[in-house]
């Protein structure tokens, strides 16, 4: 990465992420408001042994619930037990937008770049098998937290394939409504 790292991202823009104190509700406020057709929840994500926030190791979990918007993917993020930048967000600013999230084809070189140029890492770890992630603080920039993400092929594979069921649903909703007068 060179010196323009963050204009080096924009290419693997992935997610746009909110914290939210219930899901369930956000997930409806999505689907009704915004017309996100369908959502995928995964309960009790844990952020453990490989993670840490804040330079400490980290013991937390939330509910996630990813759903996509033409093409977009939306993630939404209920805190759920432990600290977390999640629950020190709702602390401080309430629910709404936490970050972008970019899967980058170099996840350590990316980190180390963005480290370079003076961001602050926030929090970073592994989940599951084949997914990293970085978070950096670009208050100074006068922007949201971003996201680096570091995802293997079966990870790549699973998202699109999220994707693919969400255009599905999206196309089904489409068709029960009929024409647009």
């Amino acid at each position: 990465m060179s010196a323009s790292t963050l204009e080096a991202l924009a290419p693997y823009f992935y997610q746009v992420a909110y914290v939210v104190p219930d899901l369930a509700a956000s997930e409806a406020w999505f689907q009704k408001i915004l017309g996100v057709p369908s959502w995928v929840r995964m309960e009790n994500v844990a952020f453990g042994a490989d993670c840490s926030y804040r330079g400490r190791p980290s013991d937390s979990a939330a509910h996630l619930s990813i759903g996509f918007l033409r093409g977009s993917q939306i993630e939404l993020i209920e805190p759920v037990r432990g600290e977390s930048l999640y629950t020190e967000f709702l602390a401080e600013k309430g629910p709404g937008l936490h970050h972008l999230a970019f899967d980058v084809p170099d996840f350590a070189g990316t980190v180390a770049a963005l480290g370079e140029q003076g961001l602050e890492l926030l929090a970073q770890g592994r989940v599951g098998p084949g997914s990293e992630f970085a978070y950096f603080d670009c208050a100074s920039a006068g922007t949201s937290v971003i996201e680096i993400l570091g995802f293997d092929e079966g990870v790549r594979a699973f998202m699109k394939q999220l994707e693919e069921q969400s255009a599905e649903a999206a196309r089904a909703q489409k068709e029960t409504r009929g024409p647009a007068t």
